[in-house]
């Protein structure tokens, strides 16, 4: 059962995503619908863990600071990739999509069920899934490849780095800390300052 879960999870993440890219569906309620729908889903089927490893407060807190330390170095490489027209653009484009709805609606879907769902499913519970059918590097190694493959059906570079270094960095969180509850708190503090304080390439107008 469980593994049925992980591999329609999978494809309907890759089948909503190319949905979404060809304006079949709306972003926000398309990401957020999926993600519920796979975060109660992994919940019900799996059994999502907070910490195996460490106190819960421990890997909060290092979920936290990481998720700041990771929006710094996001920060300063978009900063600095952005002083190119081509990456201008495709920052400018994903930011883009926050027109669709107001900006309260937005951050509420990505922080209250778009970010936990994702956690759930690709932590929660693919991670554990391959892990025990594997090893937990190769658990963690597969995890992380899936997750970046999934990401590649969106055809954007800013989104699909962001998996690159962000999926790398919340699958050791959760390997590490044996649960979801320091990647989940590096997640969100990451996208959430992400959308709250978006770099410049989402403020401006593109240019011409």
């Amino acid at each position: 059962m469980t593994g049925a879960v992980v591999i329609v999870g999978v494809a309907a993440q890759v089948i909503v995503w190319r949905l979404v890219v060809r304006d079949r569906l709306p972003f926000w309620p398309a990401t957020a619908a999926t993600f519920a729908v796979l975060g109660i889903a992994s919940l019900v089927t799996g059994d999502p863990s907070c910490c195996r490893e460490m106190e819960a407060a421990t890997a909060v807190g290092l979920g936290l600071v990481s998720g700041l330390a990771f929006f710094g170095a996001t920060r300063v490489v978009v900063d600095v990739a952005t002083r190119q027209p081509s990456p201008y653009r495709a920052v400018h484009d994903v930011y883009g999509r926050s027109r669709e709805t107001r900006f309260v609606s937005a951050l509420a879907l990505t922080l209250v069920i778009a970010v936990p769902g994702e956690e759930l499913f690709w932590r929660g519970l693919v991670l554990p899934e391959l892990s025990r059918a594997t090893t937990s590097t190769g658990g963690a190694f597969l995890t992380w490849a899936a997750a970046v493959g999934v990401s590649a059906a969106w055809g954007s570079a800013p989104l699909l780095a962001g998996a690159v270094v962000g999926g790398a960095l919340w699958t050791v969180l959760a390997t590490w800390s044996g649960g979801v509850a320091a990647p989940l708190a590096s997640h969100l503090v990451w996208t959430g300052l992400m959308l709250v304080w978006p770099p410049r390439a989402a403020r401006e107008r593109v240019p011409a």
